[in-house]
C-alpha cells in the first residue's frame, strides 16, 4: 500500500470523535425539549381525566338521589290517587270501629314494611295524629308538617318537608304529606317519614376509587344561608348542623346556590383548595357537591414532574452506556447471531400459538397458583415465566367487576360446574384494559366435595368487544338521523310528534303550560320560482339556523314541519313568553337580509307565526268544580292534544298571513285551547 494512502484512513475516526461531543449536545437538547413537551401534554390530559372522573361520580350519585326522591314522591302521589283508601279513611273517621280501622292499618303497614318508611301516620285535616301501623296515635303534627299539610290540602297534591331535625324523632328525617280526598272533599292525609341516615346518606358514601379527602354532599339554600343536608367526612358535628353564609363565595356549596354548575375550583368549609363538581339534583331544590382536595387529586402530577427532571439524566447515562457498549459490539456480534437464531425459532412457536388465538392455563387450588402458556401470559401482560399467583390475578381484574367475577368463580367451584365468563382486566405490561373470555373445568380431588384443580383456556376478545361497541354507536347515530331533517339539520316531523307526546305527559304531571309556534316562510313559492330550488333550499337552511339560534332554552325543540313550514315546541311556556319568542324569531329572520324581489311589498324574506298554548291546570278547572292538579286519567291523549294544538296554531298562522304576513298572532282560543281539548276530553 502506498504511504500516502494511510493517513486518510486514520483521520476519519479522529474527526468523528472530535464531532461526537457536539453531536451529543444536540441530541440531549432535542431529548430535553421532547421530554418537556410530552410532560406538559401528559399533565394536561391527566387533569382532564381527573375532572372527567369527578364529573362521572357526581352524575351517578345525583341520579341515585333523584331516583330516591322520585320514588317517595311516587308513593305519595299513589296514595292521593287511591280513592278506595280515601273512602276507607273517611268511613273510619266517621265511625272508628274495627272493620274500618283494619283496612286502613293494613295499608299503613304495607307502606312501612314494603316501601321501607321509618314511620307512617294517618292525620286528620286539623293536623292531629290518628293512626300508625301499630294502632292509634295522638298528638299534633310538628309546625313545618302542619304548614305542608295545609298546602297539600289546598293544592290537592303531595307536599315535601325537606330533611331536618325535630324533637318528634331522634334522627334526621325526610317527610311527605299525601292528601286524601273523597269526592273532592279532604278527609285527611298520610305522613310518610324516612330516616335519611339509612335511606339517603348511603347513596353519597360510595366512592369508586380510594381517596382520603373525597366526599359528596347535598346542600339546600335557605334564605341567606346554605344548609348541608348530609353528613360531612371532615366535619364532626351531626348532619344538618353546618350552615354557610351566602357571602362565603369561594365554597363550592355557596357557588352552587348562586347558580354555578360544572367543574369548579375553590375553597371548602375547611379552607382547603378543592376540585368540585356542582350540579342540581333533578326535580328538587337540592344541589349535589362532589369534591376532592387538589393536593390529593393532582399528587401524581408532581411525581411526574420529578420523573421529567430525572429522565434527561437517565438519557445521558443511557447514551454513555451506548458508547461503552459500542466497544463491545464486535465481541457480541457472534452472540447476537446465535440469539437471533434462537429468537427466530421461538417466534415460530409463538406464531403457531397466536394462530389459534388461545392460551391455556391450570390452577392449583392448594398452592393458589396459575401455570400458564406463553400466549396466556401475553394476554395477561405478565412475564413469560408461566406462573401467576392468585393474588396477582385478583389485582389484574378491573375494579368495577372484581367482586362480580370472584363471585362467579366461587359459585362455579362450589357447584362443580363448568365455567364460561367474560371480564375486563388491566394488563400490567402496558396498563391497557383488555376483554378476555375464559373457559374452565374443575377437577375434584380425593375429597369429593372439594375442587383441587382447574384447567381451561383464555382468549383475548378485545377487538370483538370494540366492534360490538362501534356497532352500537352506529345504531344510535342511525336512530338520531331518522329524527333529523336532512336539508335543514333540525328535527323532523317524527321527532316533533314524539316531543309533543312526551311534553304533554310531563305537563299533565306538573300542571305547566305547553306552547307551539307554527312558522311559515312568506311568499316562498314565489321565491322558489324566481331564484330556483337550490336557492330555495339555501333559504330554508338559513331560516332553520336562525330558529335554532333563537330557541336556546333546554327542552325547547325547533323542527321542520314540512315544505317551508317550521314548528317550535315550548314546554313550560305561557302565551306572553311564546309571543315574545315568536317576535324574536321574526326579527332574526329579517336580520338575515335574504333578498326576495319576487315578494309583494317586501324586499327580503320574512316569516309569519301562529301561537297556541295549552294548560292542563286550566283544562282541569274547566271540567271540575275544584281546581286540582290534573291526574293523567280522564284527560285527552297525546294524539288528541297534538291535533288540537296544531289546528289552533295553524288557525293563528292563517290569521297572521291574512293580516299581511311578517307578524305574530295568537290563536283566538289561546292560551288554554279549552274548546278543542274539552271536546277531546269528553269524547
Amino acid at each position: 500500500m502506498p504511504p500516502s494512502s494511510a493517513p486518510p484512513s486514520r483521520r476519519i475516526p479522529f474527526l468523528s470523535w472530535k464531532a461526537l461531543p457536539l453531536l451529543a449536545i444536540v441530541v440531549l437538547a432535542g431529548m430535553f425539549w421532547s421530554v418537556q413537551s410530552i410532560h406538559q401534554d401528559r399533565e394536561r390530559r391527566y387533569r382532564h381525566q381527573v375532572e372527567w372522573e369527578l364529573q362521572a361520580i357526581s352524575q351517578l350519585q345525583s341520579k341515585s338521589v333523584a331516583e330516591w326522591r322520585e320514588r317517595r314522591l311516587s308513593d305519595a302521589m299513589a296514595l292521593t290517587d287511591d280513592t278506595l283508601f280515601a273512602q276507607s279513611v273517611a268511613r273510619w273517621l266517621q265511625q272508628p270501629v274495627e272493620p274500618q280501622a283494619s283496612q286502613v292499618l293494613d295499608r299503613l303497614r304495607t307502606l312501612q314494611e314494603r316501601a321501607r318508611y321509618t314511620a307512617v301516620y294517618l292525620v286528620d285535616t286539623q293536623g292531629q295524629l290518628r293512626l300508625s301501623p301499630g294502632g292509634s296515635a295522638q298528638g299534633p303534627l310538628p309546625e313545618p308538617e302542619q304548614q305542608a299539610l295545609r298546602r297539600a290540602l289546598a293544592q290537592a297534591q303531595a307536599m315535601v318537608v325537606e330533611p331536618r331535625r325535630d324533637a318528634f324523632f331522634a334522627f334526621p328525617f325526610f317527610g311527605l304529606l299525601a292528601p286524601l280526598f273523597e269526592d273532592m272533599v279532604p278527609v285527611g292525609a298520610v305522613w310518610l317519614v324516612s330516616d335519611v341516615r339509612t335511606t339517603l346518606y348511603p347513596l353519597l358514601e360510595n366512592w369508586p376509587t380510594p381517596s382520603t379527602t373525597a366526599e359528596s354532599a347535598l346542600v339546600l339554600r335557605e334564605g341567606d344561608e346554605v344548609a348541608f343536608l348530609s353528613p360531612l367526612r371532615h366535619h364532626g358535628d351531626p348532619p344538618l348542623s353546618l350552615r354557610l353564609p351566602m357571602g362565603q363565595g369561594s365554597d363550592p356549596a355557596v357557588l352552587a346556590a348562586n347558580g354555578e354548575r360544572g367543574i369548579l375550583y375553590g375553597r371548602d368549609y375547611r379552607g382547603e383548595e378543592v376540585l368540585a363538581m356542582v350540579s342540581a339534583v333533578p326535580d328538587s331544590p337540592w344541589y349535589m357537591v362532589t369534591k376532592v382536595d387538589i393536593a390529593e387529586a393532582f399528587s401524581d402530577i408532581r411525581a411526574r414532574e420529578w420523573l421529567a427532571l430525572s429522565l434527561p439524566i437517565s438519557l445521558v447515562l443511557l447514551f454513555a452506556g451506548f458508547l461503552a457498549a459500542h466497544w463491545q459490539w464486535r465481541a457480541r456480534r457472534r452472540e447476537r447471531a446465535l440469539k437471533t437464531e434462537v429468537e427466530r425459532n421461538m417466534r415460530w412457536l409463538q406464531n403457531a400459538q397466536k394462530a389459534a388465538s388461545l392460551g391455556y392455563f391450570a390452577y392449583d387450588v392448594a398452592r393458589e397458583e396459575f401455570f400458564m402458556s406463553d400466549m396466556a401470559s401475553q394476554i395477561y401482560g405478565l412475564p413469560p415465566d408461566g406462573r401467576m399467583l392468585l393474588s396477582q390475578w385478583v389485582r389484574l381484574l378491573h375494579p368495577e367487576e372484581r367482586t362480580q367475577i370472584l363471585a362467579v368463580h366461587d359459585q362455579a367451584m362450589k357447584q362443580h360446574t363448568a365455567l364460561r365468563t367474560q371480564y375486563r382486566l388491566i394488563r400490567p405490561s402496558d396498563q391497557q384494559v383488555r376483554w378476555v373470555e375464559v373457559w374452565g373445568e374443575y377437577e375434584v380431588g380425593q375429597d369429593k366435595n372439594l375442587v383441587s384443580r382447574m384447567t381451561g383456556t383464555v382468549q383475548d376478545i378485545t377487538e370483538r368487544k370494540q366492534a360490538e361497541e362501534q356497532l352500537a354507536r352506529y345504531r344510535a347515530a342511525l336512530e338520531a338521523q331518522v329524527r333529523l331533517d336532512p336539508l335543514t339539520h333540525v328535527a323532523n316531523r317524527l321527532a316533533l310528534d314524539e316531543a309533543v307526546a312526551r311534553e304533554w305527559n310531563r305537563a299533565m304531571r306538573s300542571g305547566a303550560p305547553l306552547a307551539l309556534l307554527m312558522i311559515d316562510v312568506d311568499h316562498f313559492k314565489a321565491y322558489n320560482d324566481h331564484y330556483g330550488h337550490v336557492a330555495g333550499d339555501q333559504c330554508l337552511q338559513q331560516v332553520a339556523q336562525a330558529l335554532s339560534h333563537a330557541v336556546g332554552r333546554e327542552g325547547d325543540l325547533a323542527a321542520r314541519y314540512g315544505g317551508e313550514e317550521f314548528a317550535v315546541l315550548l314546554p313550560d311556556t305561557a302565551v306572553p313568553q311564546a309571543m315574545a319568542l315568536a317576535e324574536r324569531i321574526c326579527g332574526a329572520v329579517r336580520a338575515l337580509g335574504i333578498a326576495h324581489l319576487a315578494a309583494q311589498g317586501r324586499d327580503h324574506v320574512t316569516v309569519s307565526i301562529g301561537v297556541a298554548c295549552i294548560h292542563p291546570g286550566a283544562l282541569a278547572a274547566s271540567d271540575r268544580p275544584v281546581a286540582t292538579t290534573p291526574p293523567t286519567s280522564g284527560f285527552p291523549s297525546a294524539t288528541e292534544v297534538a291535533q288540537a294544538l296544531f289546528e289552533q296554531a295553524d288557525t293563528a298562522l292563517y290569521n297572521a298571513k291574512k293580516a299581511g304576513r311578517d307578524r305574530v298572532m295568537a290563536c283566538p282560543s289561546s292560551p288554554m285551547l279549552l274548546p278543542a281539548l274539552s271536546r277531546a276530553s269528553s269524547s
